[in-house]
């Protein structure tokens, strides 16, 4: 369980693996198109920065996700401990800070470039996201949302581990119930972080902010987002990052030999793809 979360972590963005990798600077340029709708110039030259950004991650990362898989094969022989999760968890988001600290001066260039048009077609993208965000967590009972989250969880370990038994089933279900989560945080996290964002947008035109400092201070907020040291909330990021690797050591700790085995052999195909992908 501990080593799927890793594996999940890992494969943002990428979407089956070899498939959908050799498209990642496209998916990842038609995913911020649909929120900015960018002019041909800047389409030009985010596309151009985002295959730079691929090609480097393709050779210089993708080797380090092997490893760290690798490594997490290693451990999923045997019972784990959520501090053994959290570094698993600590260095796979080191990678992925990586990933956004390589992509910044592309997107900064872009940020300082959004016009008034633009930024209003963000917030109308980000009022639709957020509507139907609403329907799928706000406007549930609490009895739907736990029912909901027990049933993602349940349909993304089985995938690694094969199906779990009634007893492991049960365990999740008490652990989404007696977890920190709540839709009202999560709704509020979502918000703060798109204000934040749109704040900084609008004051480039008129501070005509220095490249090299809007960069730093763009990638000091949006690292802050995941942090569980600072930034608005990180106090309950740290309870749930804690809770997380606690809850996935103890799944983990009751899963059978042959599950172990399945979630080995998946994790063994991951890492060999990302092999075979990191020769371009």
């Amino acid at each position: 369980m501990a080593l799927l979360a890793l594996a999940l972590a890992l494969l943002q963005g990428c979407s089956a693996v070899k498939l959908g990798y050799s498209k990642a600077d496209d998916l990842a340029y038609w995913w911020l198109d649909g929120y900015a709708d960018f002019s041909a110039p800047q389409t030009e030259k985010l596309r151009a920065a985002l295959n730079e950004v691929h090609l480097w991650h393709r050779t210089q990362e993708l080797p380090q996700y092997a490893a760290l898989l690798q490594q997490a094969q290693t451990l999923a022989a045997d019972k784990l401990t959520a501090t053994q999760v959290c570094a698993l968890a600590d260095a796979g988001q080191l990678r992925l800070n990586a990933v956004t600290a390589r992509a910044m001066p592309a997107l900064t260039a872009v940020a300082l470039d959004l016009s008034a048009k633009q930024l209003l077609h963000l917030e109308r993208q980000w009022a639709k996201k957020n509507a139907t965000w609403q329907d799928d967590w706000l406007k549930l009972s609490p009895t739907e949302r736990d029912k909901k989250r027990l049933d993602n969880f349940v349909d993304r370990f089985e995938s690694f581990y094969g199906t779990l038994s009634p007893a492991q089933v049960q365990l999740l279900r008490q652990q989404v119930q007696q977890s920190v989560w709540t839709a009202a945080w999560g709704w509020q996290d979502r918000l703060h972080k798109q204000q934040q964002l749109l704040e900084l947008l609008r004051s480039y035109p008129m501070k005509s902010p220095n490249p090299l400092l809007a960069q730093e201070e763009l990638l000091r907020m949006v690292l802050a987002w995941t942090s569980t040291t600072e930034g608005q909330g990180f106090e309950t990021r740290q309870r749930l990052k804690q809770e997380a690797c606690a809850n996935m050591a103890q799944l983990h700790n009751t899963t059978s030999e042959a599950q172990r085995l399945k979630a080995m052999q998946r994790l063994r195909a991951y890492a060999q793809d990302f092999k075979d992908l990191s020769t371009p």
